[in-house]
């Protein structure tokens, strides 16, 4: 997901006007780029936790 909003970004920067990644204050671009990073982190994080088996949780007390 960081990459399709890198290459979005990238072709919005070049064929419209100049826009930055501004930290003070967060624009909407690095706003976004924080969105796709953070669900990036969660799917990786969500992943781990399901069992290999049928998608099911692994119980804890087994």
């Amino acid at each position: 997901m960081t990459f399709i909003w890198f290459v979005i970004w990238l072709i919005a920067n070049n064929v419209g006007g100049n826009e930055p990644l501004a930290l003070d204050p967060v624009n909407a671009w690095t706003a976004t780029l924080i969105l796709a990073v953070a669900l990036d982190l969660g799917a990786g994080h969500r992943q781990s936790t399901w069992a290999p088996s049928g998608g099911k949780r692994a119980a804890a007390d087994s």
